[in-house]
């Protein structure tokens, strides 16, 4: 086993996201070298609970203080993921929060999700739903002669407020947490802060 941090840190160099977007003082690696197999694998931060995110390496964005502090959301928002592809990355931490489908963005794009519903967010407390392929592709790099397949998360901290949990109804897609409330929606703007870029590298035996 060997830890994925630095991989993951070339993955990200690969993006070319303005280093500006992200505070280094909070990055942590989740991997079996790093976090050890007796650590918590879920956590009651404010509550509910949220899955730890192991194996993924964190790296931590940089949140607008006035606002964090102004609202206190890292003791009474909670925790949740938010998986998207990396052509929305830039995008998305430029916004400062997780924008709704068809939002005009700060950088004068459009935001564009092939959803049916276009008028909530969806968030989970669970890396592993928000890590399916559907919401978060596969990108096959080859780093130092050997690819892998990267995934991306944001790591996010919501507002309790107005969310709607309901069933995934993919049962058995996350061991750690009930699937009658893993999936979580809201209609409420400026209520899904990225506080942290995840990236997963899986190693893969043939290209």
């Amino acid at each position: 086993v060997e830890c994925p941090k630095q991989i993951c840190f070339q993955y990200l160099k690969k993006l070319h996201l303005n280093k500006k977007y992200f505070n280094t003082r909070h990055n942590k690696c989740y991997c079996s070298i790093c976090y050890k197999p007796s650590e918590p694998k879920v956590l009651p931060v404010v509550n509910p609970k949220y899955t730890v995110p192991i194996d993924w390496v964190s790296f931590g964005i940089q949140v607008d203080k006035a606002f964090a502090s102004n609202n206190q959301i890292f003791k009474k928002w909670y925790t949740t993921f938010y998986g998207t592809s990396k052509d929305k990355l830039n995008d998305i931490i430029h916004n400062r929060f997780i924008p709704f489908p068809g939002d005009d963005l700060l950088s004068g794009r459009k935001f564009t999700l092939n959803l049916p519903d276009q008028h909530h967010i969806y968030t989970s407390p669970s890396i592993n739903y928000s890590s399916l392929d559907h919401v978060s592709p596969a990108d096959k790099v080859d780093i130092n002669n050997q690819w892998y397949d990267f995934q991306v998360v944001l790591q996010c901290k919501q507002n309790p407020a107005y969310i709607e949990k309901k069933s995934s109804g993919k049962p058995n897609v996350c061991n750690l947490l009930p699937d009658a409330k893993i999936q979580w929606k809201t209609d409420q703007r400026s209520s899904v802060v990225p506080c942290s870029l995840l990236i997963r590298a899986t190693k893969r035996s043939t290209v």
